[in-house]
């Protein structure tokens, strides 16, 4: 053969394997994505009640900036602890007094204020007319993502629905009024890793309460966690930046 048509014939077979490899990779890396970006309403909720399953007890400081509007702005750091049950934050200032200690369980909560004389103790329903009005930290809404550290809650009583967008999942949670579905929560979620990454809150009657934002996600102690958390409604705005984030074991009950 022709030595020109043998680097002739060499080329077209070089041509003929790069279209190949080509193809074939376009094949496979669709099919990655698609795992990844295209899991059922089903799927989602296995994910997210699995990373509920894992140990959520949460230890970390975090740095408050709150704009109250007419409660003016104000700055604090704050000690969080929790567990699936319980939470406890205790605010202080940056000369290391307390300005206030908050316990928060499944049914009610417990406010110290060190200048008030007694500890305020009521169910849940009181907490935005004192709590959230004594403290810059927020809503009750904004306590609980952060307790689950981002992830929504999808157990009964809440009914779930997925609508799927070109770059979010959007996550519809329902609760059911008086025979009648009404909508409590719409959860934007990313199509990669489907973290959380806005929360928009709604009251009985439609209107929107309030807003949450996630954002900054690192892995820490084999989960996601996002560092920042904002809360906005009722023209204020919580800013919430976590630092020391740790997931300690929990304590096991003791023997008698």
């Amino acid at each position: 053969m022709n030595p020109r048509n043998i680097k002739h014939h060499t080329m077209l077979i070089g041509i003929v394997l790069l279209f190949f490899l080509s193809a074939c990779t376009k094949q496979i890396k669709p099919t990655t994505d698609a795992i990844k970006q295209d899991a059922s309403l089903e799927e989602l909720l296995a994910l997210y009640q699995n990373r509920l399953g894992m140990n959520t007890d949460l230890k970390a400081l975090i740095k408050v900036d709150a704009d109250l509007g007419e409660r003016g702005h104000h700055t604090l750091q704050s000690a969080w602890r929790s567990s699936k049950k319980e939470i406890q934050l205790r605010g202080f200032n940056s000369f290391g007094g307390t300005l206030f200690e908050l316990n928060v369980d499944s049914n009610s909560f417990s406010l110290k204020i060190p200048s008030e004389p007694h500890v305020f103790e009521a169910d849940l329903d009181f907490y935005e007319s004192v709590a959230g009005k004594q403290i810059p930290f927020g809503s009750l809404d904004l306590l609980r993502w952060v307790q689950r550290g981002g992830v929504p809650d999808t157990a009964f009583p809440n009914i779930p629905m997925l609508e799927k967008g070109e770059r979010f999942y959007t996550l519809y949670l329902f609760v059911m009024i008086q025979g009648r579905a009404v909508l409590s929560e719409k959860v934007f979620i990313d199509r990669t890793a489907f973290r959380v990454k806005r929360i928009e809150g709604f009251d009985p009657t439609g209107i929107r309460r309030g807003i949450i934002v996630l954002d900054d996600y690192k892995m820490i102690d084999g989960r996601q966690f996002p560092l920042s958390m904002k809360g906005i409604g009722g023209g204020e705005v919580i800013d919430l930046r976590f630092h020391e984030v740790s997931f300690p074991e929990p304590k096991s009950a003791e023997t008698p």
